[in-house]
C-alpha cells in the first residue's frame, strides 16, 4: 500500500485515535493531507503495525497469522463442522429460508423478518450438536439472518423499517441459549457465540428503524437488537 487515507465524516479518525491512540494532531494531519501518508511515516504514527515490501508480504502475512493464531484463545482443536450452503427461496416479495422469512411490503417500505423457534430441545452435548452439523439451530438461524440482513441492505435499499416477529416454543429457545452458555469454554460454541455476536452488530448498527413485536403488547420502537433476550433470540 503506498498511500494511506481516511474518508472524513465515517468514524474513522475517532477510531484511529482511540483504538490506535495516534495523536490527536496527527489525526488531524492524517485526515486534511491531499496525498495521504506513506509507509514509514504511517509506522512512525501508529497509523499501521509495520510495512513489508510486496515481493515478502504473503510471507509476512503468513508468519503473522501463525503468531496470532498461537496465542488467541479460539485456538480449538478437534472435530468442526461443515458450513452447507443456505437454502433460500426469493420470489418478487420474500425470501425464505429454514427458520428465517423476511416479508417485504415495498409500498410500507417495511420488511418484516420471522424468526422461528426449535421444534425441538437442544443436544445434551457437544458431540450431539457436531452431529447437527449446520443444522444445530442457534447456528442456523444465526447465518440466516445475516444472509437476510445482507439482502436486504444491498437489494431493498428503499426499504425504510425492520419489523422482527418470532413465533414457536420459547421453551427450546430458552434451552438453546441455556446449552450455549454451559458450553461456553468449547471451541466451536465459541465460535458460534460469536457469530452471534457479529449478526447482532450488523442489525445495531443498520440505517433502517428497528421494531420488534410480541403478541402481549403492541409493537414498540427497539433501540437495538440486544435488548431482547435470550441473546439467541432477536425478538422477545
Amino acid at each position: 500500500m503506498p498511500l494511506l487515507a481516511v474518508l472524513p465524516g465515517t468514524g474513522g479518525l475517532t477510531r484511529v485515535v482511540d483504538k490506535r491512540k495516534v495523536r490527536r494532531d496527527h489525526a488531524d494531519f492524517f485526515c486534511t493531507i491531499e496525498e495521504g501518508i506513506k509507509g514509514k511515516r504511517a509506522v512512525a504514527w501508529r497509523l499501521v503495525d509495520e510495512i513489508v515490501p510486496n515481493s515478502k508480504l504473503e510471507t509476512a502475512v503468513a508468519e503473522r497469522a501463525k503468531e496470532f493464531a498461537a496465542v488467541s484463545k479460539r485456538n480449538g482443536s478437534g472435530k468442526g463442522i461443515a458450513l452447507t450452503p443456505l437454502k433460500r427461496i426469493i420470489d418478487a416479495t420474500s425470501i425464505r429460508y429454514g427458520f428465517v422469512s423476511v416479508d417485504i411490503d415495498r409500498a410500507q417500505r417495511i420488511a418484516t423478518i420471522s424468526i422461528k423457534a426449535p421444534e425441538t430441545a437442544p443436544p445434551s452435548d457437544i458431540d450431539g450438536l457436531i452431529g447437527q452439523g449446520a443444522a444445530f439451530w442457534p447456528l442456523q438461524v444465526a447465518r440466516e439472518l445475516d444472509d437476510a440482513i445482507l439482502h436486504l441492505r444491498i437489494n431493498e435499499l428503499e426499504t425504510a423499517m425492520l419489523l422482527f416477529k418470532s413465533h414457536g416454543d420459547r421453551a427450546n429457545v430458552l434451552a438453546a441459549d441455556a446449552f450455549l452458555e454451559a458450553n461456553k469454554a468449547h471451541w466451536l460454541v465459541n465460535e458460534i457465540r460469536q457469530y452471534w455476536k457479529r449478526v447482532l452488530k450488523r442489525i445495531d448498527v443498520t440505517s433502517r428503524t428497528l421494531v420488534r413485536w410480541s403478541s402481549r403488547a403492541p409493537a414498540s420502537p427497539a433501540r437495538s437488537p440486544n435488548s431482547c433476550s435470550p441473546p439467541t433470540a432477536p425478538t422477545c
